[in-house]
């Protein structure tokens, strides 16, 4: 799961590469040249709309595969909050400095490296705007933090799969690769396109194909809770059980191999829960940070909640996952039958007959109350619902 490498050193290593490799692009692509940067806002030059549409539908795609396979964790990808009237009226300031100084942040500095004295210009310019909102933020924080809308993505306010979306933009974007060849052989005479005509159908049967692929991919993490949804799921597969009485055998010996995940509500598992649980809604499985939980060697996960069968579709979740399948348990019964049987067990009036059940009574009688006093005197316990912390990112 992304990112790539957890240690910070590493990262900032990868960002150094990939941004030599960022910058050599845009100068390969003439991002250095101002004439061509705003070639889009006069019609006769649209290599920016080929360049950041190919790069959009190029990143989606890769986005969508390496989630598809669990290589990359999605949470962790920076979405800028929206902000409405602070994006429009910003969205406005920065097409003007674009269209007026021909330059935006990222290619300012590009081309400024290149010796381009208006680009330096340009980088001196939003230098001197950062500064002034700096200076002037108390006036515009108002607008700048109003109208919050959240993160909303448009995949989902249309309802529609990330790979049903994908399907959409690269067709919608080969296509307006001929239609801005059309504009600027109506504006210009010809077209600052230089993909020659037959290649330039080869990479859009490609890409056609890869769309339809596309369309049928979905992130593996709601690949799997869509399955999880489904009635049936986990019903043929065995999954290992251990029953509350030897949960309180292990806890009075102090046996510290059991980890476990609470799956009940927050408010239940402030009152009442396991030594050191995890509470964990059922979507946490899929993150990285679970890995860290229920791969500790030496140990073994039991899975506990209200009802034994969601136990136990949890577990072949965590199976399905990736997790061995030798390490993870889930409680027999549940918890109310822990609560039953070891914390609440009262002993009946008349003794069963059978030697074992009634040695078992005579256990629960005598250490219930124990094991109740570990549980209360456990480590305090806090609901624990983990945040990725998202990657920064944004528009060069």
């Amino acid at each position: 799961m992304g990112p790539l490498y957890p240690e910070p050193n590493l990262n900032l290593m990868l960002a150094l590469i990939i941004g030599f490799f960022f910058g050599y692009l845009l100068e390969s692509a003439g991002f250095s040249s101002s004439k061509k940067l705003v070639g889009v806002f006069y019609g006769y030059d649209f290599t920016v709309w080929r360049v950041f549409f190919t790069a959009a539908i190029t990143a989606m795609t890769g986005i969508l595969i390496l989630a598809h396979y669990g290589l990359l964790n999605l949470d962790a990808i920076y979405i800028n909050p929206l902000y409405l009237w602070s994006v429009i009226v910003g969205g406005i300031i920065m097409g003007l400095g674009f269209v007026i100084g021909g330059y935006c942040p990222g290619t300012s500095i590009c081309s400024s490296f290149i010796g381009k004295i208006d680009a330096m210009f340009v980088v001196l310019g939003v230098a001197f705007g950062i500064f002034l909102f700096i200076v002037g933020y108390p006036a515009v924080q108002s607008l700048h933090v109003g109208s919050y809308l959240g993160t909303p993505q448009i995949f989902q306010e249309l309802n529609i799969s990330m790979g049903v979306f994908t399907f959409i933009i690269i067709l919608f974007a080969f296509f307006s690769y001929w239609g801005v060849a059309k504009i600027e052989q109506k504006f210009y005479g010809k077209t600052a396109d230089p993909t020659p005509k037959g290649t330039f159908w080869k990479i859009t049967a490609v890409a056609t194909v890869v769309a339809i692929i596309a369309l049928f991919i979905q992130p593996k993490k709601t690949e799997l809770l869509s399955e999880f949804a489904q009635p049936d799921f986990g019903k043929d597969v065995k999954v290992k059980t251990i029953t509350p009485d030897e949960v309180a055998v292990r806890l009075i010996k102090g046996d510290k191999t059991m980890q476990f995940v609470d799956l009940r509500k927050p408010d239940e598992f402030k009152k009442l829960a396991l030594p050191f649980a995890i509470n964990a809604k059922v979507t946490n499985l899929c993150g990285m940070h679970m890995k860290n939980v229920l791969n500790q060697f030496g140990k073994i996960t039991i899975f506990y909640a209200n009802d034994e069968n969601f136990e136990k579709k949890v577990a072949v979740l965590a199976m399905k996952i990736g997790y061995e399948p030798q390490n993870l348990y889930i409680l027999k019964g549940g918890f109310p039958a822990f609560k039953k049987n070891i914390l609440e067990f009262k002993m009946p009036a008349v003794l069963p007959k059978d030697a074992v059940a009634r040695d078992t009574y005579y256990f629960r009688a005598e250490f219930g109350p124990k094991v109740l006093e570990i549980l209360k005197n456990s480590k305090p316990r806090k609901v624990v619902i983990p945040k990725v912390k998202r990657a920064l990112g944004g528009c060069g």
